[in-house]
């Protein structure tokens, strides 16, 4: 299977409970359940509202339906220096 083609950038453009719902460029949307650790973090959420507003681009795996795992997702806010 060519996995290349499988991540995708999207806008997520509606939030349900324990899911987030996204757009790609192609127009496809994909349905991303909430990750098992992040059912309860209430700044998944917020931060899913947020890209909700601004409309950024993310990345997401269209065949398993994931989110993909970056720094700037994953990494908290005391970690990064200034």
């Amino acid at each position: 299977m060519n996995t290349t083609n499988n991540i995708v950038p999207a806008q997520v453009v509606a939030l349900k409970k324990q899911r987030v719902i996204l757009k790609t460029e192609t127009n496809e949307v994909i349905t991303v359940d909430v990750p098992q650790g992040r059912k309860h973090d209430k700044f998944f959420m917020l931060t899913m509202a947020d890209l909700l507003r601004s409309g950024l681009w993310i990345p997401v795996n269209r065949t398993l339906h994931q989110l993909m795992r970056y720094d700037w997702f994953d990494t908290s806010f005391k970690n990064y220096a200034f």
